[in-house]
């Protein structure tokens, strides 16, 4: 069947797309999850010329996505099922079908296959731009954001695949992305565990980020960005990302991300009393390790946390 049919998909899908045709900028915003990337993105988003994909295309940076598919983790053909079934319905109000159709990927996936068999990276990246392009070009922005978690993770790929890309790598207190964890189906159920779950991930996410060109990736503590050092940190991330500040953004950001909106130290309600010094130690042993690797944490001052 498959034989039958590419030809006429091939015919369908037009002449090959290249990125060049419609260069598109391209920002990621990710980090350990629960570490404010749908939040900041959401800021990010308020720019005119920026269009924020308003759900996790999943099919770039999670596990068998594109980063994946370019590095040989995976197969043209699982990544083709998990795109047409995984990724396409995640209920019903995520996935892609509230922003893609079935024949646009379909015709992309044609030109995917042809494209890996000389330049993986390019072809990718091409795959990418031919469904994420056009939603931007119908807002009249000149590039979009994809905020998913794991991007920080599969930072090395990214720049092979998007050269010119911005990642904005989000780091949160440990403790309260470990309360927020807590919440989620998906992770730990345990206080302990989750906190092991934050200091392996932002291990992986800074190792991938090691090395890079720093005005390809930024690290950033939302603690500097809503509570610590609010105006310098907006103006450096700004500046980072080559973007104009609005008047849309300032409101957002004056509005939505107010310092008492962040629920900072949320821990030392969520985390029972008597359990809270073992946990607080714990944390601070992983920030010994992280720190001793040379990783850019910045955790609340010892002596502030030990008067809180």
């Amino acid at each position: 069947r498959r034989r039958l049919l590419a030809p006429l998909r091939q015919a369908r899908s037009g002449p090959p797309f290249d990125p060049a045709d419609r260069p598109m900028g391209t920002i990621f915003v990710g980090g350990t999850g629960r570490s404010g990337t749908t939040i900041t993105s959401g800021l990010l988003g308020r720019h005119p010329d920026w269009k924020r994909l308003h759900t996790e295309v999943k099919f770039i940076s999670n596990h068998g996505g594109l980063a994946d598919l370019v590095e040989g983790r995976t197969t043209f053909r699982r990544f083709e099922r998990r795109i047409m079934k995984r990724w396409w319905s995640r209920g019903e109000r995520k996935g892609l079908k509230l922003i893609l159709s079935r024949r646009d990927i379909e015709d992309a996936l044609v030109q995917l296959q042809a494209g890996l068999r000389t330049d993986r990276a390019r072809a990718a990246a091409t795959f990418a731009h031919r469904l994420l392009d056009p939603l931007a070009e119908q807002e009249r922005a000149s590039g979009w954001i994809e905020m998913t978690p794991n991007a920080a993770l599969t930072a090395r790929t990214l720049l092979r695949m998007f050269p010119d890309m911005k990642l904005l790598h989000l780091v949160r207190d440990g403790r309260d992305v470990a309360c927020s964890v807590l919440k989620m189906s998906w992770g730990p159920n345990e206080p302990h565990a989750a906190l092991d779950w934050w200091a392996r991930r932002l291990e992986q996410g800074f190792a991938a980020c090691e090395g890079l060109p720093a005005d390809r990736v930024m690290v950033m503590h939302l603690e500097d960005l809503v509570i610590r050092d609010r105006e310098r940190t907006y103006d450096a991330m700004l500046a980072f990302l080559e973007m104009p500040d609005q008047p849309e953004m300032r409101q957002f950001f004056d509005t939505r991300m107010p310092a008492d909106a962040m629920h900072s130290g949320r821990w030392r309600k969520d985390i029972p009393t008597d359990m809270q010094a073992a946990f607080d130690a714990h944390y601070w042993e992983l920030v010994d390790r992280i720190t001793a690797r040379g990783f850019p944490y910045r955790g609340e001052p010892r002596e502030a946390a030990a008067s809180a």
